[in-house]
């Protein structure tokens, strides 16, 4: 799908429809426009984590000790390795629902990438009555794989959260 193209709907009666998409160089804000209805979104990128917990940083340094006493004159010089902290990255949620999930890719070679984790992510966009047409974000680092119509009731959607805050 060509970036920035518009997309004529099916004919019949839909009010929702759904994409299935993921962006290829970090998360990507993006307009989709259904019928005279604009939507920014955030396409998720597609590899790295969903969520982490806050994660400590550290700087490591060598620290040089004094030879131990008795040691002889050609003993290799004393060193330990000291870890200094140097501030908190903090923990984050992507609250997008993944469709699809890998727990490896393959590089362009065909080689293996063991626990790089790949996802694909499901969007929902209402249709607003007697709109004919999506059109697709101008942005050629969002891919979307699939896209489809439906006629559903009223979105579902849950009383409570369904994560953690993670409020900073």
């Amino acid at each position: 799908v060509a970036k920035g193209q518009t997309i004529r709907l099916p004919l019949g009666k839909f009010n929702r429809l759904y994409l299935l998409a993921a962006s290829a160089d970090g998360d990507q804000k993006a307009t989709f426009r259904v019928g005279n209805s604009a939507r920014e979104l955030t396409i998720q990128n597609w590899s790295g984590f969903i969520a982490q917990w806050d994660d400590r940083t550290w700087n490591q340094k060598q620290e040089h000790l004094p030879p131990r006493p008795g040691a002889p004159p050609n003993a290799p010089p004393r060193v330990r390795a000291v870890l200094e902290y140097t501030g908190l990255k903090p923990g984050f949620i992507k609250r997008t629902p993944v469709a699809w999930f890998a727990s490896h890719r393959h590089t362009a070679e065909g080689a293996n990438e063991p626990y790089v984790y790949s996802y694909l992510y499901a969007y929902s966009l209402a249709i607003p009555a007697g709109a004919r047409t999506v059109t697709l974000p101008d942005n050629d680092r969002i891919r979307i794989l699939a896209i489809t119509v439906s006629d559903e009731g009223n979105e579902v959607r849950p009383a409570q959260s369904l994560y953690d805050t993670l409020q900073h």
